[in-house]
């Protein structure tokens, strides 16, 4: 349900000076939005993530800035993720950062998942919104991969530069900021949002690190993590969800993310009343969704990213989940 997803406002502090500067009342935009403009005072408040992403769906709108995301998030990083930001930059390279980011980002955004992989010489930070279709998730994907760049520039110094930025959305009307915010290709209409660069980056050490406050700030954010009450059922799917998009579908990739073998994690499931299967095809069917309406790729690019061996097979599937096939789906449900 939307109204379960929550998010911190810490990154989109810098939204409704944006609105003022172009002319449109942030604190009618926000009671629009179903928010207050009050909450934004405080960047450990947190709204629905439904709500924020319609906030900006909304300034997008009045203020003809289709890159309004982006823009409320250039100058915004480490700083804006409070405590997890600090324990990222404390890790003792940029690889544990982004792992500590990856494992606690859900303390501030449960809206979305990070996805963070690696193929052959490159790495990838992606974003991923939980639930397809949200007006403004767009804008909102735009402004948090601003941040995962500024993250990633802290942690590794001056010379870092990204290879590719790529965006599970249509074009912009506008991209001229993107080229230069950056620097680096960018792709719209891609298989995923995500960042690309050298992987020999991950191993870089961080400079700054200070391992007695990196202890301090772990155990303290692993007890705002307890403080979520999140059911070990719902940490199971969000972690199946985070690996399928990232293109990773076994039981046993599952299983090494929990720290365990894959015969436990099909008796932990077992005794939930489910199997790694109807979690696998939950997080398939969701990431099915999001791609059918959000990018521009193929059904057969689409089944093949989500593992299956030819089209007919997922699109088998796929009516089994919706009762449509993929295609009929993707004509009713295209974003605009």
């Amino acid at each position: 349900m939307f109204s379960e997803k929550v998010i911190r406002v810490g990154g989109a502090v810098a939204l409704l000076p944006l609105l003022v500067e172009h002319g449109v009342d942030p604190d009618a935009l926000a009671t629009e939005a179903g928010l207050s403009a009050a909450v934004f005072a405080n960047p450990d408040n947190v709204v629905p993530f439904a709500s924020l992403c319609r906030l900006l769906k909304l300034a997008e709108d009045r203020t003809k800035l289709s890159d309004i995301g982006l823009r409320s998030c250039v100058n915004t990083g480490l700083a804006s993720l409070g405590k997890l930001g600090y324990l990222a930059a404390n890790c003792a390279t940029v690889e544990r950062g982004l792992a500590a980011l990856e494992a606690y980002l859900q303390v501030h955004d449960r809206g979305a998942v990070p996805v963070i992989s690696c193929e052959d010489d490159v790495a990838y930070v992606g974003y991923e919104i939980v639930v397809p279709g949200i007006p403004g998730a767009n804008q909102m994907t735009f402004g948090a991969l601003a941040i995962a760049t500024n993250i990633l520039r802290s942690l590794c110094g001056p010379d870092f530069r990204l290879r590719q930025v790529t965006f599970a959305f249509p074009r912009p009307q506008s991209t001229s900021l993107f080229r230069s915010f950056f620097d680096a290709p960018i792709r719209f209409d891609a298989e995923r949002s995500a960042l690309a660069f050298d992987a020999h980056w991950l191993a870089r050490p961080i400079q700054s690190a200070d391992p007695y406050l990196h202890a301090m700030l772990a155990d303290d954010v692993r007890r705002d993590l307890n403080r979520l009450g999140e059911s070990a059922d719902d940490t199971v799917r969000r972690v199946v969800r985070s690996l399928v998009a990232g293109g990773k579908f076994s039981a046993d990739e599952t299983a090494a993310a929990f720290g365990i073998n894959r015969r436990t994690l099909a008796r932990r499931l077992r005794e939930r009343g489910t199997t790694f299967q109807a979690l696998l095809d939950d997080a398939r069917y969701g990431e099915a969704q999001r791609l059918l309406q959000s990018s521009a790729l193929p059904v057969t690019e689409i089944a093949s990213r989500l593992g299956y061996a030819d089209t007919a097979t997922f699109t088998r599937a796929f009516r089994r989940w919706s009762g449509t096939s993929p295609r009929r789906w993707h004509t009713r449900n295209r974003a605009l």
